[in-house]
C-alpha cells in the first residue's frame, strides 16, 4: 500500500488540504509551496488513491457551522436557515456545538483545517486571542454571525445591539412609560452590555433615571424571567414596563406575572429581543434583527472569501426593527 496524504502532511508539515490541492490542482497554493509538495509527492512516489480523492472532494464542500449556545430559540432557528441555505450553494453543511467553551471552539476549528474544509461560520461563540491565531495562520475562509471577536479582523454580521437596546426603551417612553426596568442577558457579554448601553442613553435623553435597581442581570433562561418577575412583585418596584434581553427570558417573566396576578399589558407593559416562535407565540413586542437576512449576508461574506481569500475584510451591522404585539399599553404622560 503506497504513502497517504496524512503520512505526507506528518512528513512534511504541510497540512492535508494543501497538500490535496496540489494533487487535483485545486484552490489557491502559493508557487513555491506547489514546487515543494511536488518533489515530495515525486520522492515518495505517491499515487492518487481514488478514495482520497472523493474525501478530498468531499471536505473541500464542506462547511463547518460552529455554535456556541443552542438553548436559544433565535440560534436554533439561524443554524437551521444556515444549513438549508448552504445546501442550496452547493455545499455540504457540518453543524457542531461548543457548548460556549472556548477549548472546544479551537478543537473544532483545528479539525476544520486539518480535514481542509471549504470555510467556517461561528454562530455565537466566545472566541479568544489563541482562536484569532490559529484563524491568522491557516486562513481558512470564516465569517463570524451574532458576535465577532477581539485581536484580529474577520468578516462578521451582526445585530446593531446598541441600536436595539435603544428603540426598545425608546418604544417604551414614547408610549408614556416612565419607570421601565431592563431584564439584561450575562454581564460579560459584548452583546448584554450593548443593548444596557442602549437602554440607558435612551432612558437618560428623556431624563429618566437609571440605577443598579433598574437593571438585573440574567442568564438568558426562562428561569432567570421567572426570578426577576417575582422579585419586582416582592419589592414592589413599582415599574409599568420591562425591557427583557431574550425571547426565553420574557416567556419565564410572563409566567410568573400570571401567577401572581399581574395582567400584561394593563399592569405590566413587555418588549423583548428576538422575533422566535416562543416570543410570537406570546405575541410580545419585539426588536427583530431579521435573522434570515443576517444568514444569507454571512453566507454571501463567506463564499466570496472561499473564491478570494485577499478580498478585503468586512463587519457588517444590521439594524433591528420593532415588531409590535399585544404587551404594550399606551399611558398619559
Amino acid at each position: 500500500m503506497g504513502i497517504t496524504i496524512k503520512e505526507l502532511s506528518e512528513l512534511s508539515g504541510y497540512s492535508p488540504a494543501t497538500i490535496s490541492r496540489v494533487i487535483t490542482n485545486k484552490g489557491n497554493v502559493k508557487e513555491e509551496t506547489r514546487i515543494e509538495i511536488q518533489k515530495l509527492l515525486a520522492k515518495y512516489n505517491y499515487k492518487l488513491n481514488l478514495s482520497d480523492g472523493r474525501k478530498s472532494a468531499y471536505r473541500e464542500r464542506t462547511v463547518l457551522l460552529l455554535i456556541g449556545d443552542m438553548s436559544n430559540q433565535f440560534y436554533i432557528e439561524q443554524v437551521t436557515y444556515l444549513a438549508k441555505s448552504i445546501r442550496n450553494d452547493n455545499y455540504v453543511p457540518m453543524i457542531a456545538y461548543t457548548g460556549g467553551e472556548i477549548s472546544e471552539e479551537e478543537e473544532y476549528t483545528e479539525m476544520a483545517i486539518s480535514e481542509g474544509y471549504a470555510g467556517i461560520v461561528y454562530l455565537n461563540v466566545r472566541g479568544g486571542e489563541h482562536l484569532a491565531q490559529i484563524l491568522n495562520v491557516s486562513k481558512i475562509p470564516a465569517v463570524f454571525l451574532n458576535r465577532s471577536i477581539n485581536y484580529a479582523s474577520f468578516d462578521s454580521v451582526c445585530s446593531d445591539n446598541y441600536r436595539g437596546g435603544y428603540m426598545a426603551a425608546k418604544y417604551l417612553i414614547e408610549r408614556g412609560h416612565r419607570k421601565i426596568g431592563h431584564l439584561a442577558g450575562n454581564r460579560y457579554s459584548n452583546t448584554t452590555r450593548e443593548r444596557v448601553r442602549g437602554y440607558g442613553d435612551a432612558m437618560k435623553e428623556s431624563g429618566l433615571p437609571v440605577s443598579d435597581y433598574s437593571i438585573y442581570y440574567g442568564n438568558l433562561d426562562r428561569e432567570s424571567g421567572y426570578k426577576f418577575g417575582e422579585t419586582i412583585i416582592k419589592e414592589d418596584r413599582g415599574y409599568t414596563a420591562i425591557f427583557c434581553g431574550n425571547d426565553l427570558m420574557a416567556d419565564g417573566l410572563y409566567r410568573a406575572l400570571q401567577d401572581y396576578g399581574v395582567r400584561i399589558p394593563e399592569d405590566i407593559s413587555i418588549v423583548c429581543y428576538d422575533n422566535t416562535i416562543i416570543s410570537r407565540n406570546l405575541n410580545v413586542t419585539r426588536v427583530s434583527s431579521n435573522p434570515r437576512k443576517m444568514g444569507d449576508r454571512a453566507i454571501e461574506l463567506l463564499l466570496k472569501r472561499i473564491s478570494d481569500r485577499e478580498t478585503d475584510t468586512q463587519s457588517v451591522l444590521f439594524s433591528p426593527v420593532i415588531l409590535a404585539g399585544e404587551s404594550v399599553m399606551r399611558r398619559n404622560k
